[in-house]
């Protein structure tokens, strides 16, 4: 909390050392197979794992040779990690060759296992069980039990007699549920884009509101354009681009999650079709978009506006609650009050549309989102209560929410 009675200067406002993303491994394959510090361990067959097109493959061998190997990672040190998931993007041919397949021609297995004892014993940690060929995946895998031991190793393991052939790539062990790609920002509007790992709806949603955004809304066929420049060749996309634009509300009527009003839409041809009750949409990789199920594979694009700032309710004798949303999670923030104006005043940090009557601490927050109460004197009602956030960013930058003028009840 803090006092509507308190006065203090601009010069108190400062940024604080943040704590960094944790990424314990990541490998691409793109020096060859094995990588440095990999090891491959061969209990039969001759070839194992080979490099292909900068991913890491194995096939069967003719002659009816079983191939029993494993592509194994340098140790990860999770002694200190509170949370850890395994990301990887991987491609099968030949699906019916494998063990567990509904019409099953032969006895392949594909698994990532872990071990935490040098290779003694294995945990199944994902199954292989594609249905087609040429199935795609890029699953993100907890890995919360092994927490605390700093002699992790991640197993790539491949089995089978006359059976699949199998691609990885993109081996990533960090601190994130869905791993981030790449990110950029977009000199027409300001905003920062991130690109995420590829997921299902829910879990993309999840990650671009714990980074205080949301899944991007389209303004204008620029946009979709940069969109597209900016992320379809980057390394590791594997699937089509969420969006944050769905008719969930009423079927056929789409809206932006964040609810901005665009106008703006660039279907494919035939869609929307609400095909098997379809209320989400994607972008595909040639700009246009599609309407989907939420359970299918996409990467997210978050994209983080303005800081958005609020004050409910806002009565004279009664706790009022600033709130404040739409930031990159791990910032610092400060808010600005006054009941004298409106500005500008002049900072080091941009122009402020408020006085500088009562500047708040500030207030460290993790989650792309912060909430503080205070209590609003009787003596103010029927004054105007101007206020504004101050947000300092993880990586320096400092941005401004909406200015607010609202009357105190």
């Amino acid at each position: 909390m803090f006092s509507l009675r308190a006065l203090t200067t601009i010069t108190c406002l400062t940024t604080s050392t943040l704590l960094a993303q944790t990424t314990y491994l990541s490998e691409d394959f793109t020096n060859g197979v094995p990588p440095a510090n990999w090891t491959q361990q061969k209990a039969s067959g001759t070839t194992g794992w080979i490099s292909t097109g900068s991913r890491a493959w194995h096939e069967d061998e003719s002659g009816g040779i079983t191939c029993d190997s494993y592509l194994i990672s340098p140790d990860i040190d999770l002694s200190n990690a509170s949370t850890a998931y395994l990301h990887f993007a991987g491609e099968i041919y030949y699906t019916s060759y494998l063990a567990n397949h509904p019409s099953s021609l032969g006895d392949g297995v594909n698994t990532v296992e872990v071990t935490t004892d040098g290779g003694v014993t294995w945990d199944i940690l994902w199954n292989d069980t594609s249905l087609n060929n040429n199935d795609t995946y890029a699953p993100n895998l907890s890995l919360a039990a092994y927490l605390g031991s700093a002699t992790v190793n991640i197993g790539l393991h491949y089995y089978g007699t006359y059976a699949q052939e199998w691609w990885v790539d993109y081996v990533i062990v960090d601190e994130t549920p869905v791993p981030t790609l790449a990110q950029a920002t977009n000199p027409n509007n300001g905003h920062p884009y991130t690109l995420l790992g590829a997921s299902d709806l829910a879990s993309a949603q999840s990650v671009a509101e714990s980074m205080g955004g949301h899944l991007v809304s389209i303004s204008d066929t620029s946009e979709n354009s940069w969109i597209l420049s900016q992320f379809r060749n980057v390394s590791g996309v594997s699937n089509d681009f969420w969006l944050g634009y769905n008719d969930l509300q009423i079927e056929g009527v789409f809206e932006w999650s964040n609810g901005e009003v665009t106008g703006y839409e660039n279907w494919n041809a035939g869609e929307p079709n609400n095909a098997g009750n379809e209320d989400y949409v994607q972008m595909t990789t040639t700009g246009g978009w599609n309407d989907t199920n939420g359970i299918v594979m996409g990467h997210g694009i978050v994209e983080i506006s303005e800081p958005s700032l609020k004050i409910t309710p806002l009565a004279a004798g009664q706790l009022a609650t600033f709130s404040v949303g739409s930031f990159p999670a791990g910032a610092n923030l400060a808010y600005v009050v006054s009941i004298n104006g409106a500005g500008p005043s002049n900072t080091p940090f941009g122009v402020l549309e408020v006085d500088l009557d009562i500047i708040s601490p500030i207030f460290p927050d993790r989650n792309g989102s912060h909430t503080v109460s205070t209590y609003v004197p009787p003596n103010l009602s029927g004054r105007t209560l101007y206020a504004q956030a101050v947000v300092f960013e993880p990586d320096g930058d400092v941005t401004l929410s909406n200015p607010i003028a609202e009357p105190i009840l």
